[in-house]
């Protein structure tokens, strides 16, 4: 007969072992020779408002000397979730990086540098960004403690283009970045280069990157300049360590970038690199050094020789492009001399107005022997026009529009200007002259501007061409001239504070002979703050 089997005793089950949580991200923290600046470091990153069960922090000692490897060891018994790992030194931060990223298991990485510092909330706001907006890539805002920083890389921006945004302009690795595409591109830091690695690895980032953000409305990050002189960045470097950076990471733009645009700025950044981190050491180096000058020429030369296109010009400021031109194309010497020349210790360049054309006159314009081409100084194109709209008022049929406009650089001696009114739908359009008048509320800004004031008054009944403004929308313009030179500009987004921009109530222009129906205009400002004017024809309103 058959029988069922006894069953095994039940007791307490088998404990499974509970997965070890996987941080939110991991802060990597290269560490040579940092004190007393790493105390300040370690505080920052470990007193974050962000919990500490989502970080962990990996501080790796590059074989210091000056306690620093201490100090770490004296945070890591306080704080489990920091880690610190110590290795004789290997001549840069690069290999120190790779080993914590080996290592790294948060979602995010994080890297900071042991002489710089946090904002209490930084890691909080940029997961909290990286978080709404599936960003690969977030940014920082910077601030600079005796350096510089760029504050165009840094604006606040939920999406950011890689090409036609600023924040190519920041490679510093102080960026919250998505582990995984790091790993999936295999993307480490070049250990053969201690100056200018950051630049190739934090490229490889952004191009694997699909989102990119910025966290501009908070100071996150302190970027400083040690007192004892000892960043890495300070340290002589030889001709090959001055360029051989640049070198690579302009051919992996030129390999990797396809779209026209982001290879024209991002090469672009670099030879504006090229100019100052590299050629301007080389030549104040030519005389006590002349073989270092000679070979970062030699090597600056062929760059620019493989990947300078004409249209990169416009992104260097003017100077720099005409330096770039000299060196490439003129006598050297007329090159070390634009490079000795500085802008900000010099008067401002006097400009030139010739055949409708602004020339700056930079050192070396029109000099026989320099023999540099006119188009080089020639800026006509990049001129803005300055305007701000003060006030709007009817008199009847008639609006008074007053403010100011003047182009940057040209005097308003010989400006005049006039407003148009432009059809949304098909572009034509009709024009008022404007009349020049005083304008003090320019009074501090400089001789020049004294009759940069306009007063348009517009009848909207005889505007086109005797007859009244037809029904559709019509935008606000105002054409500014001065010596053959004219801007465009769109009225109503600069505007004086007092200046009362509600709903205002329309105004008739004209009516049919049996009353039937009336024409009627009514001005309002669009959802970019200008001015635009509705007209339509109706039926008449009842009065009374």
């Amino acid at each position: 007969m058959y029988r069922q089997p006894e069953s095994e005793p039940v007791g307490e089950p088998e404990p499974v072992p509970e997965a070890e949580p996987v941080p939110d991200v991991s802060v990597i923290i290269a560490v040579y020779n940092a004190m007393p600046y790493l105390t300040a470091c370690l505080e920052s990153v470990l007193g974050q408002s962000l919990d500490a069960g989502r970080m962990e922090v990996i501080a790796v000692d590059d074989g210091s000397t000056d306690g620093s490897g201490a100090e770490l060891d004296r945070f890591a018994a306080r704080y489990p979730h920091l880690r610190v790992l110590h290795q004789p030194n290997s001549g840069g931060p690069g290999a120190p990086r790779n080993r914590a990223l080996d290592l790294a298991r948060g979602r995010y990485v994080f890297f900071a540098d042991a002489d710089d510092h946090l904002g209490p909330e930084a890691l909080q706001r940029l997961l909290g960004m990286a978080e709404a907006e599936g960003s690969d890539v977030v940014l920082a805002k910077q601030v600079g403690i005796g350096r510089t920083v760029s504050e165009k890389a840094h604006r606040h921006a939920p999406q950011a283009d890689l090409y036609t945004s600023e924040v190519y302009r920041s490679l510093h690795s102080a960026k919250l970045m998505r582990r995984r595409i790091i790993e999936e591109g295999r993307l480490r830091y070049p250990e053969d280069l201690w100056y200018g690695e950051d630049q190739l690895f934090v490229t490889s980032v952004y191009l694997a990157a699909a989102r990119i953000s910025v966290v501009g409305d908070y100071d996150c990050y302190f970027l400083r300049r040690r007192d004892d002189g000892q960043n890495l960045t300070s340290r002589t470097r030889t001709a090959h360590e001055t360029v051989a950076h640049i070198e690579r990471v302009m051919a992996l733009v030129a390999e990797r970038v396809t779209d026209a645009v982001g290879r024209r700025r991002m090469l672009g950044r670099h030879f504006r690199s090229l100019l100052r981190t590299a050629l301007r050491p080389a030549v104040a180096a030519r005389h006590g050094d002349p073989a270092f000058t000679a070979e970062v020429y030699a090597r600056a030369r062929t760059l620019v020789e493989t990947y300078w296109t004409p249209d990169m010009g416009g992104e260097l400021p003017r100077i720099d492009w005409i330096r770039l031109y000299a060196f490439a194309c003129g006598p050297l010497p007329a090159f070390e001399q634009l490079m000795e020349y500085d802008p900000a210790e010099e008067p401002p360049p006097r400009e030139l107005v010739e055949g409708g054309r602004v020339y700056r006159c930079y050192p070396l314009f029109r000099d026989p022997a320099a023999a540099l081409p006119d188009v080089l100084f020639d800026v006509t194109d990049t001129l803005k026009a300055q305007h701000r709209l003060a006030s709007m008022t009817w008199q009847g049929r008639r609006i008074r529009l007053t403010g100011h406009a003047w182009i940057q650089g040209l005097g308003t001696a010989r400006m005049e200007s006039e407003l148009a009114l432009r059809e949304r739908e098909t572009g034509r359009e009709y024009t008022v002259p404007a009349t020049a008048g005083p304008a003090p509320e320019l009074a501090d800004r400089g001789p020049g501007l004294e009759l940069a004031g306009f007063r348009a008054d517009l009848d909207l009944a005889t505007v086109a061409g005797g007859d009244p403004l037809p029904p559709g929308t019509w935008d606000c313009f105002l054409h500014v001239r001065a010596d053959g030179v004219t801007r465009t500009v769109r009225l109503g987004r600069r505007h004086a504070p007092d200046l009362d921009r509600t709903a205002r109530r329309a105004r008739v222009l004209a009516r049919d002979p049996d009353g039937a129906t009336e024409l009627a205009a009514a001005p309002f400002f669009t959802g970019y703050g200008n001015l635009s004017f509705e007209v339509v024809r109706r039926i008449p309103l009842p009065t009374g």
